[in-house]
Protein backbone atom coordinates (compact mmCIF):
# COMPACT_ATOMS: atom_id res chain seq x y z
CA UNK A 1 0.00 0.00 0.00
CA UNK A 2 1.63 3.23 -1.23
CA UNK A 3 0.79 6.72 1.20
CA UNK A 4 1.26 9.79 -0.92
CA UNK A 5 3.79 12.06 0.59
CA UNK A 6 1.92 15.16 2.00
CA UNK A 7 3.92 18.25 2.68
CA UNK A 8 3.58 20.10 5.57
CA UNK A 9 3.31 23.32 3.70
CA UNK A 10 0.64 22.73 1.97
CA UNK A 11 -2.74 24.34 3.35
CA UNK A 12 -6.16 23.19 2.78
CA UNK A 13 -8.79 25.68 2.12
CA UNK A 14 -10.45 25.82 5.46
CA UNK A 15 -6.77 26.20 7.25
CA UNK A 16 -5.92 29.65 4.41
CA UNK A 17 -9.79 30.98 5.08
CA UNK A 18 -9.51 31.03 8.99
CA UNK A 19 -5.73 32.15 8.60
CA UNK A 20 -7.05 35.22 6.14
CA UNK A 21 -9.80 36.21 8.98
CA UNK A 22 -7.42 36.31 10.91
CA UNK A 23 -4.85 38.35 9.29
CA UNK A 24 -7.32 40.78 8.41
CA UNK A 25 -7.07 43.13 11.59
CA UNK A 26 -3.51 44.24 10.69
CA UNK A 27 -4.21 47.51 9.86
CA UNK A 28 -6.13 48.16 13.40
CA UNK A 29 -2.72 46.90 14.93
CA UNK A 30 -0.57 49.82 13.23
CA UNK A 31 -2.95 52.74 14.73
CA UNK A 32 -2.50 51.40 18.04
CA UNK A 33 1.35 51.36 17.67
CA UNK A 34 3.67 54.25 18.67
CA UNK A 35 5.46 53.74 14.79
CA UNK A 36 2.12 55.01 13.56
CA UNK A 37 1.92 58.81 13.62
CA UNK A 38 -1.15 61.33 12.51
CA UNK A 39 -0.12 63.92 10.26
CA UNK A 40 -0.57 67.23 12.10
CA UNK A 41 -2.93 69.84 11.03
CA UNK A 42 -1.55 73.00 9.14
CA UNK A 43 -2.23 75.07 12.66
CA UNK A 44 -0.53 72.53 14.90
CA UNK A 45 2.92 73.14 12.21
CA UNK A 46 2.40 76.57 12.12
CA UNK A 47 2.85 76.52 16.32
CA UNK A 48 5.36 73.85 16.14
CA UNK A 49 7.08 75.35 13.37
CA UNK A 50 6.39 79.24 13.26
CA UNK A 51 4.26 80.55 10.80
CA UNK A 52 7.03 81.78 8.41
CA UNK A 53 8.10 78.19 7.85
CA UNK A 54 4.89 77.23 5.58
CA UNK A 55 5.04 80.17 3.37
CA UNK A 56 6.11 79.57 0.10
CA UNK A 57 9.93 79.74 -0.81
CA UNK A 58 11.44 82.72 -2.76
CA UNK A 59 14.06 81.24 -3.80
CA UNK A 60 13.26 80.72 -7.56
CA UNK A 61 15.04 79.27 -10.31
CA UNK A 62 14.88 82.61 -12.24
CA UNK A 63 16.65 84.11 -9.03
CA UNK A 64 18.99 81.47 -9.09
CA UNK A 65 20.09 81.05 -12.88
CA UNK A 66 20.14 85.41 -12.52
CA UNK A 67 22.61 84.80 -10.05
CA UNK A 68 24.71 82.61 -11.82
CA UNK A 69 24.48 84.62 -15.10
CA UNK A 70 25.92 87.96 -12.80
CA UNK A 71 28.81 85.54 -11.23
CA UNK A 72 29.77 84.24 -14.42
CA UNK A 73 29.75 87.95 -15.85
CA UNK A 74 31.67 89.18 -12.78
CA UNK A 75 34.29 86.72 -12.94
CA UNK A 76 34.83 87.36 -16.88
CA UNK A 77 35.48 91.19 -16.20
CA UNK A 78 37.22 90.58 -13.60
CA UNK A 79 39.94 87.14 -15.30
CA UNK A 80 40.11 90.23 -18.41
CA UNK A 81 41.39 92.85 -16.01
CA UNK A 82 44.14 90.91 -15.09
CA UNK A 83 46.20 90.45 -18.47
CA UNK A 84 45.39 93.19 -20.75
CA UNK A 85 42.93 96.06 -19.64
CA UNK A 86 39.19 94.76 -20.17
CA UNK A 87 40.10 92.64 -23.09
CA UNK A 88 38.82 89.37 -24.12
CA UNK A 89 42.45 87.03 -23.41
CA UNK A 90 42.51 83.36 -22.64
CA UNK A 91 41.78 83.92 -18.59
CA UNK A 92 38.55 85.51 -19.27
CA UNK A 93 36.85 83.84 -22.07
CA UNK A 94 37.96 80.58 -20.02
CA UNK A 95 35.96 82.46 -16.79
CA UNK A 96 33.08 83.14 -19.02
CA UNK A 97 33.09 79.14 -20.31
CA UNK A 98 33.28 78.07 -16.88
CA UNK A 99 30.55 79.69 -15.67
CA UNK A 100 28.51 78.84 -18.94
CA UNK A 101 29.29 75.06 -18.05
CA UNK A 102 27.16 75.52 -14.36
CA UNK A 103 24.60 78.12 -16.27
CA UNK A 104 23.50 75.79 -19.32
CA UNK A 105 22.77 72.45 -17.42
CA UNK A 106 20.98 74.87 -14.60
CA UNK A 107 18.71 76.28 -17.82
CA UNK A 108 18.46 72.80 -19.39
CA UNK A 109 17.14 71.22 -16.03
CA UNK A 110 14.95 73.93 -14.85
CA UNK A 111 12.99 73.50 -18.71
CA UNK A 112 12.88 70.16 -18.22
CA UNK A 113 11.11 70.22 -14.93
CA UNK A 114 8.59 72.80 -16.65
CA UNK A 115 8.33 71.05 -19.59
CA UNK A 116 7.97 67.20 -17.57
CA UNK A 117 5.50 68.62 -15.66
CA UNK A 118 3.52 70.87 -17.57
CA UNK A 119 2.81 73.60 -14.33
CA UNK A 120 0.77 70.88 -12.66
CA UNK A 121 2.35 69.71 -8.95
CA UNK A 122 1.69 65.76 -9.74
CA UNK A 123 3.99 63.79 -7.84
CA UNK A 124 4.74 61.20 -10.07
CA UNK A 125 5.56 63.53 -12.65
CA UNK A 126 7.38 65.72 -10.46
CA UNK A 127 9.40 62.89 -9.57
CA UNK A 128 10.22 61.96 -12.88
CA UNK A 129 11.27 64.98 -14.22
CA UNK A 130 13.69 65.78 -11.43
CA UNK A 131 15.27 62.71 -11.95
CA UNK A 132 15.51 62.93 -15.69
CA UNK A 133 16.25 66.73 -15.65
CA UNK A 134 19.62 65.94 -12.63
CA UNK A 135 20.49 63.06 -15.40
CA UNK A 136 20.45 65.60 -18.35
CA UNK A 137 22.21 68.19 -16.12
CA UNK A 138 25.00 65.58 -15.44
CA UNK A 139 25.15 64.71 -18.81
CA UNK A 140 25.23 68.56 -20.38
CA UNK A 141 28.18 69.73 -17.80
CA UNK A 142 30.27 66.47 -18.59
CA UNK A 143 29.79 67.19 -22.46
CA UNK A 144 30.11 71.40 -21.76
CA UNK A 145 33.92 70.53 -20.25
CA UNK A 146 34.93 67.88 -23.07
CA UNK A 147 33.55 70.03 -25.80
CA UNK A 148 35.25 73.02 -24.04
CA UNK A 149 38.96 71.13 -23.92
CA UNK A 150 38.68 69.80 -27.28
CA UNK A 151 38.02 72.98 -28.97
CA UNK A 152 39.14 75.96 -26.89
CA UNK A 153 43.15 75.70 -27.36
CA UNK A 154 43.98 78.61 -25.04
CA UNK A 155 42.45 77.09 -22.25
CA UNK A 156 43.19 78.29 -18.89
CA UNK A 157 41.83 75.83 -16.16
CA UNK A 158 41.85 78.13 -12.83
CA UNK A 159 39.85 80.56 -14.25
CA UNK A 160 37.38 78.17 -15.57
CA UNK A 161 37.08 75.73 -12.48
CA UNK A 162 36.93 78.78 -9.69
CA UNK A 163 34.10 80.56 -12.30
CA UNK A 164 32.28 76.80 -12.49
CA UNK A 165 32.46 76.59 -8.69
CA UNK A 166 31.35 80.12 -7.58
CA UNK A 167 28.88 79.47 -10.39
CA UNK A 168 27.43 76.06 -8.33
CA UNK A 169 27.70 78.54 -4.70
CA UNK A 170 24.88 80.60 -5.70
CA UNK A 171 22.41 77.44 -5.34
CA UNK A 172 23.69 77.88 -1.61
CA UNK A 173 23.81 81.81 -1.67
CA UNK A 174 20.60 82.18 -3.00
CA UNK A 175 19.19 80.22 -0.24
CA UNK A 176 21.17 82.33 2.24
CA UNK A 177 19.66 85.38 1.11
CA UNK A 178 16.13 84.18 0.74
Amino acid sequence: MVNSVKSSSFVTDEQAKTSVIKNTSWDNDLEDSEEFKKPLSRTELESLLGANALKPSRVTIRRILLMQVVVTLVSGIAWSAKGKPFSLDSPAISAVLGGLAALVPALLFALRTRVMTGGVNVAGASILALVTGELLKIIATVAMFILVVVFYPGLVWFPLLLTYVLALKCYWLAWMLK
